[in-house]
Formats: structure tokens, C-alpha cells, sequence
């Protein structure tokens, strides 16, 4: 399990990720570099549609005074064992709005726990997100948020916290690879076996942190996110599904679908630069390797806001729909359980 520090460093990029700032009528967009500008609508489509309008999106119209409208109330929440409880409240602006979101006046949140009331609260109108301390969740935990506003509004979400699911690090070499330039290059290999559950769809994600702390200073890491090749045929895109898109990056999501109930080797490569201790001879050099356990809904929502992201940079197409699970409103209410394991590089050498 990874450590609390840990958990909510992840909490905290899934909150980066969230587009909060800009909300039309279940319409909403993301763009990574700007925070939330884009604008798409929130509509039926499934995968495959939005596949095929990508050719001929340009023939229609889009209705574009449903996107003048607003006012729906905005529900996120990321729920993880052992971590603070989290939720943001807000309420959807058109998209011409020059206002990110509405503030919540009065608003009110209450949570259950296996049909259990578990907390009830004012939600802060003067902040974006509020923390519980007291509330916690083990994996298998039903969680039900229900909010309103001082308007009347009510929106109600529900979650299964899910389990641990383990994973370690079993080899790592040197190899070669021929680039995408068709030039030669090195690479950490590492193999990862994961133990899935059978009888169930599980749903993942692998994240890669490297942390490079100094000896002579308590707390002196400093933690950035890796970026490796996803070559592995659990990151292939099921049935082809991104065939006329490209090779959409998903962000290290993938399914059981090929390996349900196995024990699944799992190879990455890594650039060569994080095989060695780093060049400073005070400092090492840690990789931590997560393997995320999320809900369908979770995996869901990240790869079709994916999908909009890289709809956003074409020219005008229909309308893409991004996940929601919010009754009565937008947003996601999902939980995720993770495990960790890791290699530490002390005088260019390796060991887990």
C-alpha cells in the first residue's frame, strides 16, 4: 500500500486533471495546458459514434444556444482507503461566462457509507474543495454523496471503493529498441506481475514517479512524473476502438480484458537516463511504480475526456460525450485503491 504522503500526491493530480472551472449545461472541456477552455457538449454518444463523426462532424450544425445555458450543480469526489475524504461543489456557467464556475452558497453534502449516514456538512462557499479528516473507507465500502444547494437543487452519486490488487516489479535489463526515428537507443526494461482477480472486470492505471532525494537534507525529494512507452498489449486500444484516431496515450488506463484472473506480466521500457543514480553524488534516485485500481466509471470518464482533448485540436466535429455519474448533475463520484513498488538507484546500481 502507498504511503499517505503518497495517496495524496495522486489525489492531488486527479484534481488537476478535473475540468472544474468551465461548466455548460452538462456540456464541459478540459485542455491540459490552459485549464478547462474547450467547449464540448455532454450528450449520448458512445465511442464508436464519436469515431465516425470525426469524418463527417463538419456537415452539421451545432446547436450552440444550449451551450448559453448553466446553472447545474457541479459533484466531484475521489475516495481512496486510508486518505482524507474530498469533494468539490460548484455550479455550472455558460460558456461565456468570463466566470470559471459559480460558487455554491448554503450547499450541503451527505455522505453514507454502506447505507449508513457516515458525515453531513456545510460545504465552505470560499473554497473549491473540502477535506474530512474523520471519514474513512476500506475497499469494498459502498459510498453514496448526496448535495444540494440553497436552491433546491439535489444531486446524488454512488461509489465502490475498490480492492488492492497486488503487483511487484519481477525483472528489469538494459535493452535495445529501434525509436520512432528508426535510430537505436537503450532502455530500462522492467517487468511488472500483476495478480488480477478472476470473475471480475478490473479496471487500472500504471503510474511511474521518480523521486531524487538528497542524503544531507530530511524531506529533500523532489517527485516528477515519468512518461513511458505503452507498448504493452494491455495499452492497445480494445477492439480497435482508436483505430481511425490514432495512438491516443490514455494515460497508462487499461483493462483485464485480455488477462482476466491471470497473473499478467506487464513489460514498460524507460529512457535510459533513469537506469543510474543521478549525476549529484548526494542524492539518489527512486522509481515508484503504482498500479491503480479504479471503478468503470473512473476509467471511463479519464479516456473520454482523452477523446475531447484530442477532439479539441480538430476541426469542428459533433458533440462528444465525457463520462458523468452524477444524478440530477455533472461531475464523478469514483473511488480507486493503489499498491506501489519501487527501484532505488545508489551509486549506479539497482535494487528493489
Amino acid at each position: 500500500m502507498v504511503t499517505q504522503r503518497y495517496i495524496s500526491f495522486l489525489s492531488e493530480a486527479f484534481r488537476k486533471w478535473l475540468p472544474v472551472n468551465r461548466w455548460i449545461n452538462g456540456c464541459y472541456g478540459f485542455n491540459p495546458d490552459l485549464f478547462p477552455v474547450f467547449l464540448v457538449k455532454l450528450v449520448s454518444v458512445s465511442i464508436f459514434v464519436v469515431l465516425g463523426v470525426l469524418f463527417q462532424g463538419c456537415e452539421k450544425d451545432l446547436d450552440w444556444e444550449e451551450s448559453q445555458k448553466g446553472g447545474n450543480l457541479v459533484l466531484f469526489s475521489f475516495l481512496t482507503p486510508d486518505s482524507a475524504f474530498n469533494a468539490h461543489l460548484s455550479r455550472s456557467v455558460s460558456h461565456s461566462s468570463v466566470d470559471d464556475f459559480e460558487r455554491v452558497y448554503g450547499g450541503n453534502i451527505t455522505v453514507y457509507k454502506n447505507g449508513a449516514i457516515a458525515d453531513d456538512f456545510l460545504f465552505p462557499y470560499d473554497k473549491s474543495w473540502t477535506y474530512r479528516d474523520d471519514f474513512s473507507c476500506m475497499p469494498g465500502d459502498t459510498i453514496r454523496i448526496e448535495a444540494a444547494d440553497g436552491e433546491g437543487q439535489r444531486v446524488y452519486a454512488e461509489t465502490v471503493i475498490p480492492g488492492f490488487v497486488p503487483m511487484e516489479i519481477t525483472d528489469t535489463t538494459i535493452v535495445e529498441q529501434i525509436s520512432r526515428d528508426n535510430f537505436s537507443e537503450r532502455v530500462l526494461q522492467c517487468s511488472l506481475q500483476i495478480d488480477d482477480p478472476a470473475g471480475e472486470e478490473n479496471y487500472y492505471q500504471l503510474v511511474v514517479l521518480e523521486q531524487i532525494c538528497r542524503k544531507d537534507i530530511i524531506n529533500g525529494c523532489k517527485e516528477t512524473q515519468v512518461n513511458f512507452s505503452k507498448d504493452d498489449p494491455v495499452f492497445y486500444v480494445r477492439n480497435l476502438e482508436g483505430s481511425l484516431i490514432g495512438g491516443l496515450d490514455f494515460g497508462g488506463c487499461f483493462s483485464d480484458h485480455i488477462f482476466d484472473g491471470e497473473n499478467y506480466e506487464l513489460t514498460l521500457n524507460l529512457p535510459i537516463q533513469y537506469a543510474s543514480a543521478p549525476n549529484d553524488p548526494e542524492a539518489d534516485r527512486k522509481l515508484l511504480f503504482v498500479l491503480l485500481s479504479h471503478t468503470r466509471g473512473y476509467y471511463d470518464y479519464y479516456r473520454s475526456r482523452v477523446v475531447a482533448e484530442y477532439g479539441y485540436d480538430l476541426p469542428i466535429i459533433d458533440p462528444i460525450r465525457i463520462y458523468n455519474n452524477v444524478n440530477g448533475g455533472i461531475g464523478l463520484v469514483a473511488g480507486y485503491s493503489s499498491v506501489t513498488d519501487s527501484l532505488v538507484f545508489v551509486n549506479g546500481h539497482a535494487s528493489e
